[in-house]
């Protein structure tokens, strides 16, 4: 999976989880909690597997920008 992919599919689980979390609080079940409870620990479960430098491996953290901050190479695939 290249880095634009990876890079949505992080951003569209922590925005699920969020939405669930907020709609969690509204309306409260037990149906609601486990559901995004598990979107939860699939956001951080994705984010430990997926968020990395394609090319040296090491996990990006927070705030990365078109660079990964350990080997300085770009994450697109660009020169």
């Amino acid at each position: 999976m290249d880095f634009k992919k990876r890079k949505m599919l992080m951003n569209a689980l922590n925005v699920a989880a969020a939405g669930l979390m907020v709609w969690q609080l509204v309306r409260f079940s037990a149906v609601t909690f486990w559901i995004s409870l598990a979107f939860v620990a699939a956001a951080i479960a994705a984010n430990r597997v997926l968020w990395r430098c394609p090319h040296c491996g090491e996990h990006l953290g927070v705030g990365v920008g078109d660079v990964c901050p350990r080997c300085g190479k770009r994450l697109d695939g660009g020169q």
